[in-house]
């Protein structure tokens, strides 16, 4: 029997693959993993990257304020027909389930909106809501009023939404009064103010600061309502914040005190 005609000899797998080598070239073949050499170059492909794990837990920082500014946006633009969770999400740049994340419902966002929009009064000088600040009463009263201004201004959107729902107005006004939050805490921080002047001698002592506060949130409601309805123009037929405040300020002040 010729060399040519012999079997090949029996070769043993190997102990690490369990492959056994080629007979007509003694290489061993690859392990599989489930991806095919390129037959031009015999190099393989990368393997795919496993898909990214969606995220759970807390979404990234800077979402929640996106989705409060995106709101108070809506609702001042379009009011509630289009004040909804996928609306404000979508406006926000984020996803539905952030807002739930953070809110708990659309109660619970239209809560955190009205607290967002008193940011205004956030920034006021605690010296002034004190009733501290090296400035006579109408100033003082003034830098109140404006912030209070600001603030009807910013959540009057809001607030009017509401009143288009009455499930949703009723849900909201609960969520209030468990938080005591409502047109009280206005009165207290005017009430604040002025006892802080009546303490300092600027403010007549006779004077009830909160049986006075709500005149003062009134005249700082209208104005902002007005701008909310008809635009800036209506307001200018009304005396200014300024001259309501100042007039104020005279009635309130102790006699000699410099207004």
């Amino acid at each position: 029997m010729t060399d040519a005609s012999k079997p090949a000899p029996e070769t043993n797998p190997d102990p690490a693959t369990g492959t056994k080598p080629d007979p007509a070239t003694g290489t061993k073949p690859e392990p599989a993993t489930g991806t095919k050499s390129d037959p031009a170059t015999g190099t393989k492909p990368e393997p795919a990257p496993a898909a990214a794990s969606r995220r759970r837990g807390r979404p990234p920082e800077g979402v929640r304020e996106a989705i409060l500014a995106a709101t108070l946006d809506l609702a001042a633009e379009q009011g509630l027909a289009r004040l909804t969770t996928k609306e404000v999400a979508r406006r926000a740049g984020a996803s539905e389930a952030s807002v739930f994340y953070h809110f708990g419902d659309k109660v619970g966002l239209l809560q955190a909106a009205l607290v967002a929009g008193m940011e205004p009064l956030m920034e006021l000088d605690p010296a002034v809501a004190a009733g501290a600040a090296d400035e006579t009463v109408g100033e003082s009263l003034l830098a109140i009023a404006v912030s209070l201004e600001r603030f009807f201004g910013r959540v009057l959107p809001i607030l009017g939404a509401i009143q288009g729902d009455s499930d949703l107005r009723t849900a909201f006004g609960e969520r209030m009064a468990e938080r005591d939050l409502g047109p009280h805490r206005g009165v207290e921080l005017l009430g604040r103010s002025l006892a802080g002047m009546q303490r300092r001698g600027l403010v007549d002592p006779a004077v009830d600061g909160e049986a006075v506060a709500p005149a003062i949130i009134g005249a700082c409601l209208l104005h902002a309502w007005l701008r909310y309805l008809f635009g800036p123009g209506p307001g200018d037929k009304l005396p200014s914040l300024a001259q309501t405040v100042g007039a104020m300020a005279g009635l309130l002040e102790t006699p000699g005190a410099a207004s």
